[in-house]
Formats: C-alpha cells, sequence, structure tokens
C-alpha cells in the first residue's frame, strides 16, 4: 500500500511553509494503518517551493512493485494501486503535461499524483477505488489517498498545531445509516471531498483550482441477432484477458478468492484464458452452495482449492465472532469512517509477496443496481433511484430526510431522461467508487492485490455495452462462454441467470435450460449470517453503543425509533441499519484514535 499527499500554493512564488510537512509526518502514523516501523517515506519539493509530493509505503522493494515516487528533472510522479505496463505508462504520465490525456486509455487500477514546476496534478480511474481526496485551506491545495491525511494537514493549516483535533462533519454522514457508505462525494471530514471518478486536479500556483471530468464511454443499443451479441462482447472478453495477464509476472501463482458465484467465476475464466497459474480458496460453511460451487469450478479448471470452513467439523452450535466495537474500531480506522462494520475488512498483517484477486466489482459487469432490479417500469425505475438516496427515512430526523431529499433531486431528474443509466453510472460512482474503496485498500496493505474488474480499460468496455442488455446478464454468459465454456455449463449460484428467468424456453433450448437451474441453500448453516441473526447478547452490545454514545447521532437518527428497533428482536429488517448506527456512533466518539481496544469474543448461536 501507498499513501500520498499532494501540496501547491495558491498564489505564485508563494514557499510553503514548514507546518503541513511536520503535520503530515505527525498524521501519517494515524492516517496510514500499518505499524509505524514498516513504513518508508520520500519526498520532493519543486526548486520554488511552491509545490511537494510526499509519500509512504509499506511495500519492500520488488522488481514488479514501483518506488514510492519516480521522476525527471522538475516533475515526479507517485501512483497507488498498479498500472498494466507500468515501464511504459509511468514515462507517459511524467512526459505529458495534462494527465487527462493519458489517464483514460491507461490500463489498471490506480489513482496518479504528480508534482512539478507546474504545480501539482491528481488523476482518478473510472472504478475510482483508488481514490483521490481533496481540500484547500489557508491558501494551499491539498490531495492525497488518505481523507485523514489530508483532514490533519489542513487542520494544522487551519489551527497552527502540528497535531489538531479532527472535525466531523456529521450532516455529511446521514447515507452511512442508510447504507453503510455515502453516496455522495463527501468525506467524514470537513471540508474533504472525493474527486469524481476519470477526473483530473489541476492546482497550479498563482490560478485557481481546476476539476475537470473526463468524458464517459456512450453505449452501443444491444445488438438483435445472437451473431452479433456474441461479437459485441468480444472486444471485452480481450480487455478482461490483457487485465488479468500482469499477474503472470509473479514468480509465484495467485491466489483467487473463490466464491462458486457468478463474479469469481468469471475471474476463474479470465485468469485461465490469460494463462495466470492459480489456485482457490473459499470461507464458508460446509453446506454453502459457495464452497459446493467453488469446488466445481476449480474441478472444472484443474486447480488447487483450499476450503476454509467457518466452523470446522464437527459441527457446533455457535459461532465466535469478534466483539462488535474492536470490529467496529478497526473499520473506522481502515476505511476512515466511510464504511459500516456490518463489512469485513482485512487486518494488517507482514506483507506477503504472493499475488491476490477476486470477483469484486462484477455487479457493473451485470448493470450496477439493475442487476437486482425486477421492475424496470419508468415508476420502478424512479423509486429504485429515490431509495438508494432515501432509504431509512423512518429512523432518520426530518433535518437528515431534507439533505437526503437534496441529494435525490439531482439525480432524480437525469433518472426521468434515463433510468438504466442512472442506476448503472450510480453503481459505478457510489456503490464502486465509494463503498469498495476500504476493503480495496485492506487489501493493498497487506501483498500485491489485482482487481481486473476494475481495470480502467475494462470499465470502459463494459459502459460500451447497454446497461438494460448487461442487466440481463446474457453479456455476463456470453463472456464466459468466449473465456471458458465448461465454467458457462455449472449451475449458478441462488437465482437463475436472469435472461433464463425471463425468457424461459418452451421447446427449442428446453433441456438447456433445465441444466442451468441454480443451487440453492438448503443445509442448516446455508444461508446463515451471524451478522443479521446475532441473539440478544449480541443486541444489547450494540443498543448500548448506540443509545449511550455520543449525542451527535441523534442530530441524523430519531432517538425515539431507533429504540423501538433495537428492542424489536422478532425480525431482521433494521439489523444492517443498526449496524451502520453503531459504526458512527463509534466514528462520532472518536475511540478509534486511540489503541484498538483487546475484548473477549462474543458466541452466536447457530439456528438448529
Amino acid at each position: 500500500m501507498r499513501v500520498y499527499l499532494a501540496l501547491s500554493a495558491r498564489r505564485g512564488r508563494e514557499r510553503l511553509s514548514p507546518l503541513p510537512f511536520e503535520a503530515a509526518r505527525r498524521a501519517i502514523r494515524e492516517a496510514f494503518p500499518v505499524p509505524a516501523d514498516v513504513v518508508s517515506s520520500e519526498s520532493w519539493t519543486v526548486p520554488g517551493e511552491g509545490a511537494a509530493l510526499l509519500g509512504w509505503s509499506n511495500e519492500p522493494e520488488h522488481e514488479l512493485l514501483p518506488s514510492v515516487l519516480t521522476g525527471r528533472p522538475g516533475r515526479v510522479l507517485g501512483y497507488c494501486g498498479y498500472l498494466t505496463d507500468p515501464e511504459h505508462d509511468e514515462d507517459v504520465l511524467l512526459a505529458k503535461d495534462d494527465l487527462g490525456d493519458v489517464t483514460a486509455d491507461l490500463g489498471g487500477v490506480f489513482s496518479v499524483f504528480r508534482a512539478g514546476d507546474d504545480g501539482v496534478m491528481a488523476a482518478t480511474a473510472i472504478a475510482r477505488v483508488c481514490p483521490v481526496y481533496h481540500t484547500e485551506t489557508r491558501g494551499i491545495r491539498i490531495a492525497g489517498s488518505r481523507a485523514l491525511l489530508v483532514h490533519l494537514v489542513a487542520r494544522a493549516l487551519e489551527t497552527g498545531l502540528a497535531e489538531p483535533p479532527v472535525d466531523i462533519a456529521v450532516e455529511a454522514l446521514h447515507p452511512l445509516i442508510r447504507h453503510g457508505f455515502l453516496t455522495s462525494d463527501d468525506t467524514p471530514f470537513r471540508g474533504v471531498r472525493a474527486l469524481s471518478a476519470a477526473a483530473v486536479l489541476e492546482a497550479v500556483p498563482g490560478e485557481p483550482t481546476v476539476i475537470r471530468r473526463l468524458p464517459l464511454p456512450r453505449a452501443d443499443p444491444e445488438p438483435r441477432e445472437a451473431a452479433g451479441r456474441a461479437a459485441a462482447v468480444r472486444p471485452l472478453a480481450e480487455s478482461l484477458v490483457a487485465s488479468a495477464a500482469p499477474l503472470a509476472r509473479h514468480r509465484e501463482a495467485v491466489t483467487l478468492s473463490l466464491s462458486g458465484g457468478r463474479d469469481s467465476r468469471l475471474m476463474a475464466a479470465a485468469l485461465s484464458a490469460a494463462g495466470v497459474p492459480f489456485g482457490a480458496s473459499t470461507h464458508g460453511f460446509a453446506d454453502d452452495p459457495d464452497v459446493i460451487l467453488g469446488g466445481r469450478v476449480a474441478a472444472a479448471l484443474g486447480i488447487g482449492h483450499r476450503v476454509d470452513l467457518a466452523v470446522p467439523e464437527p459441527a457446533r452450535d455457535t459461532i465466535a465472532v469478534q466483539h462488535p466495537l474492536a470490529r467496529a474500531h478497526h473499520l473506522v480506522r481502515m476505511c476512515e469512517g466511510m464504511n459500516s462494520a456490518y463489512e469485513r475488512v482485512n487486518s494488517y498483517r507482514p506483507y506477503d509477496l504472493v499475488p491476490g484477486t477476486s470477483g469484486s466489482g462484477g455487479e457493473t459487469f451485470r448493470g450496477g443496481f439493475l442487476y437486482d432490479q425486477d421492475d424496470v417500469s419508468a415508476d420502478g425505475l424512479l423509486g429504485r433511484v429515490r431509495l438508494i438516496f432515501r432509504a431509512a427515512e423512518r429512523i432518520m430526523t426530518p433535518e437528515a430526510n431534507a439533505l437526503a431529499a437534496a441529494e435525490h433531486a439531482r439525480w432524480a431528474d437525469r433518472a426521468a431522461r434515463d433510468g438504466f443509466d442512472a442506476l448503472d453510472k450510480l453503481y459505478l460512482f457510489y456503490r464502486t467508487g465509494r463503498w469498495i474503496v476500504g476493503s480495496h485498500s485492506a487489501t493493498l496493505m497487506n501483498s500485491p492485490y489485482y482487481h481486473p474488474f476494475f481495470d480502467n480499460r475494462v470499465v470502459r468496455d463494459v459502459l460500451a455495452l447497454a446497461p438494460s442488455w448487461r442487466r440481463s446478464e446474457e453479456p455476463f454468459f456470453l463472456l464466459l462462454g468466449e473465456l471458458a465454456p465448461e465454467l458457462a455449463r455449472i449451475p449458478p449460484e441462488g437465482k437463475r441467470w436472469r435472461f433464463d428467468r425471463e425468457r424461459r424456453p418452451r421447446f427449442v433450448g428446453r433441456r438447456a435450460w433445465r441444466a442451468r437451474a441454480p443451487l440453492v441453500p438448503r443445509g442448516r448453516t446455508a444461508s446463515f449470517n451471524w451478522r443479521l441473526s446475532h441473539g440478544e447478547e449480541f443486541r444489547r452490545l450494540l443498543a448500548e453503543q448506540i443509545m449511550d454514545g455520543p449525542r451527535e447521532l441523534f442530530g441524523l437518527v430519531d432517538r425515539r425509533a431507533m429504540d423501538e428497533v433495537l428492542r424489536d428482536m422478532s425480525g431482521r429488517r433494521w439489523s444492517k441499519q443498526i449496524w451502520h448506527a453503531y459504526t458512527l456512533s463509534v466514528l462520532l466518539s472518536g475511540a478509534w484514535r486511540e489503541p484498538a481496544p483487546k475484548l473477549p469474543p462474543v458466541e452466536i448461536p447457530i439456528p438448529g
């Protein structure tokens, strides 16, 4: 994992003061969630001292890992993530004056930071899973890859303190309660925003800050004939294989997190087609379809498959889970308060050079928020857009609901013109571009991790296919057939392919349709999710933190409604929102800035 901070004075010929540098050196210990003794650093300041680029890394020196900073006379570069062709792409990123002329066409999963005589530039890829955060204060433009680092340096300039207090923008965090991630470019830290997807920030001394969004691909209509549909997915198949090819440069075989579901299955197909040596690992209960289908996928490809059982045999009546406060403490630090502790992200471990990958990001191939949208009438699409912004209104305050209504209005007009495109882009911009960031960062912290589904070129080729067609899952199925036909013959998990559900054949193709019947959960633990069915003792731990925690939470959450929800043990309707509120309470408490609590695990009963 590499972390960057770029600084640029707003006025021409003005020098940066020592304070932001000192604040950054202190803040990095908190903003970079790895042990300080494994972090190396580099920095570069332009000769006139009006701009600078600072970088930190916990990665070892290795021929396949980039330097923290690389440059030429008068200009340096750093990037998070990876580039498909680093030797060529680094040269181009350094040589071209406008990063926007370069980043739209690059392969890889990345964000870029550059400093030179012409100031500072930063750029995001189209999937935005490697973020850029930015702010401006006291005449200094600040951009970086960790929101807390950007915020603490800005606060140092505002307060004159090298170790300033954090200023949480509580009002911006109501989407966290609704969904567990942010449906905006806000962050928990006042004044700090995320740079949009496929955008470039320019901070030239003596000139205003400029943010430009690069053009997005335009989708072609759905082909009518079978031959045309097969031809339409071929460029995407080629770019997907090209995005997987860099994994073969490693001496070690890649480890694929294989669930047996749709997305990791397609990733297995891409790795196989690219000739990448890999093995697979699956985590779950023994009767989970993920475990069963993961084994079938591995057997079809002839690869090794390791299964990590959630409860090793013989079966037990309980499962031991991490105390929720310890879980939330880690999530808030790692994800900078922008994800819910309902999710699980990696903890730090010594850096391992064995590369990894997974099927994360495959939903975009299936239409984003359209992939589980059954009602595609105009009203149905508009209703889904409304839900994305205004979910959980019953437990929110009128003030929080008014903020949500204003944010919804900006997308409602767009959805009225093209609801398919709106739901597709909402997923890319916020579900992919905000929700996945924390877990992606956590994987980069521990090993070289590749995400071909988030590859800049791949996503652009995905968006060239009509979202209404991608929703049918036919392009996804055709990709499987193109890359690994044997995997297309293995049943899907949970539900039929959507095109099978919506176009059930009467005569021709009936046998193939029956063969594609899904594998559904049937065992005792196959569909058990302890985060939603956790029992009275665990619910009490969540309730105590929420109801007795910081009162600022109840500027967003209606206290009486939340109390009623916490007392109701009969259903799971609000279980996720309880986790989200718990996480926000921990964020507002400031406990995450203290050493991690040492708390015993909690036993959760497994249904019998």
